[in-house]
C-alpha cells in the first residue's frame, strides 16, 4: 500500500450525481490540492450562491448545502497533464453520463490506474442496461470493468446477470474488477451525541401507508435545511424505504439525527449492495405499517437508546470522508 497521498483527476458531469459528489467531498477533505475535479462541482462548495441552490437536487439540502471551502486548483490542461503522467489515478464520476468522456480519455490514461464511479439506481452496469442495446454507437465501446475498478452503488446478483444481456439467469458472481460503495454525509452534520427527542415522528415519512397513519406528510415538507435538520433531531423514528434503488441520502440524515432508522423490508436487501453496515443492532426491519407500530409499541426505552446510538456510529462510518478512505483503500493508497 501506498503511503503517499495520490494525485488524483476525477472527471464528472456538472450534473448532481450523489455518489460522484459524495467522493468529490470526501477526496477534498483528504487530498486537498492533490485532487482536482473537473469541472468544479460548485453546489459543494461555500461560494456557491444561495439562490441557485435551492434550485439543486434535493432542494440543496445536506450534500449541497455548501460546506467546502473554495481552494485554488489548475484545472487547465488536465487531459494532457494526465498523458504527461502528472496523476497517480483518474477517476471518472457519474460513468452513466460519462461513458464517451471514459472512452475518450482511456488512451490518454495510459499506466496510469482507472477507477468509475456508477451511481444510479439500476443494478446493471455500463452499459448493459437494455437502454444501452439500443445504441448502436455503445457496441463497441471499451466496457469500463473491463478496464478500470467499477465502483457500484447499487451492486446485486443481477448485475452480473444483465452481463449476460439477461440470457443466463444462473450469473451471480461480479467480475473482480466490480467493488461496493456507497453515499456518505459531510461529517459536520453527524450530531457528536443524541440529542433531545420531543416526538415519534418527523413532519416528513416517506412511506406513505405509515405517513398516513400517523399524520406525516408524503413529501417536501421543509424549504430550509435547518428547519428540516431541527425536525429529524427532534423525532425519536426516523422511517425510510427502498426508493430508485436501496441507497439514498435520507438513510444517512436520520441516522446522523439520531433517529432509530425505520427501514420497510431492510431485509431483502442484498448483502452486496448500498447502504452497507445496517441490522440489528442499529436499525428496525419492518414488512408494513401495523408491523412497525407493532414493534415500536414493544420497544424498551433501554433497547430505544441502543439503537439512536447505533445509527450514530453508523453515520460516523458513513461520512463523505470515511467512503473516500475506503475507497482509496481499496485501490491501495493509504489516508490520513
Amino acid at each position: 500500500m501506498s503511503t503517499e497521498l495520490p494525485r488524483v483527476l476525477l472527471v464528472t458531469s456538472d450534473s448532481s450525481d450523489y455518489l460522484s459528489d459524495t467522493l468529490v467531498h470526501g477526496l477534498r477533505l483528504i487530498l486537498g490540492e492533490r485532487l482536482v475535479e473537473t469541472p468544479r462541482r460548485d453546489p459543494l462548495y461555500t461560494d456557491f450562491p444561495e439562490q441557485w441552490r435551492e434550485s439543486q437536487y434535493g432542494r440543496g439540502f445536506t450534500l449541497y448545502s455548501g460546506s467546502l471551502d473554495p481552494i485554488p486548483i489548475d484545472r487547465s490542461g488536465s487531459r494532457e497533464r494526465l498523458a504527461a503522467g502528472e496523476f497517480d489515478l483518474l477517476v471518472i464520476g457519474d460513468i452513466w453520463r460519462c461513458y464517451g468522456t471514459f472512452a475518450e480519455l482511456l488512451p490518454w490514461a495510459g499506466q496510469t490506474p482507472v477507477a468509475v464511479l456508477d451511481g444510479v439506481d439500476s443494478e446493471a452496469p455500463v452499459p448493459y442496461e437494455p437502454r444501452w442495446w439500443r445504441r448502436p454507437s455503445s457496441w463497441f465501446l471499451p466496457r469500463p470493468h473491463r478496464h478500470a475498478a467499477y465502483f457500484k452503488r447499487e451492486l446485486t446478483p443481477r448485475t452480473t446477470w444483465f452481463r449476460s444481456y439477461l440470457v443466463n439467469p444462473f450469473a451471480r458472481r461480479p467480475p473482480r474488477s466490480m467493488r461496493p460503495i456507497s453515499f456518505g454525509i459531510p461529517e459536520h452534520l453527524v450530531l457528536a451525541e443524541l440529542p433531545s427527542k420531543t416526538k415519534d415522528f418527523p413532519a416528513h415519512v416517506v412511506d406513505e401507508q405509515l405517513a398516513e397513519r400517523v399524520g406525516a406528510a408524503t413529501a417536501y415538507a421543509f424549504e430550509d435545511e435547518a428547519a428540516y435538520y431541527t425536525d429529524l433531531r427532534a423525532s425519536r423514528f426516523g422511517v425510510t424505504t427502498k426508493r430508485g434503488g436501496w441507497d439514498c441520502m435520507r438513510h444517512y440524515e436520520l441516522a446522523a439525527s439520531g433517529c432509530v432508522i425505520c427501514f420497510r423490508e431492510l431485509h431483502a436487501k442484498p448483502p452486496t449492495c448500498a447502504p452497507h453496515g445496517l441490522g440489528p443492532a442499529n436499525a428496525l426491519d419492518y414488512e408494513d405499517a401495523d408491523d412497525l407500530m407493532a414493534k415500536l409499541e414493544a420497544l424498551g426505552a433501554g433497547e430505544e437508546r441502543e439503537l439512536q446510538e447505533g445509527a450514530l456510529r453508523w453515520a460516523r462510518d458513513n461520512t463523505t470522508r470515511a467512503v473516500a478512505t475506503r475507497f482509496l483503500r481499496s485501490l491501495g493508497y493509504s489516508s490520513p
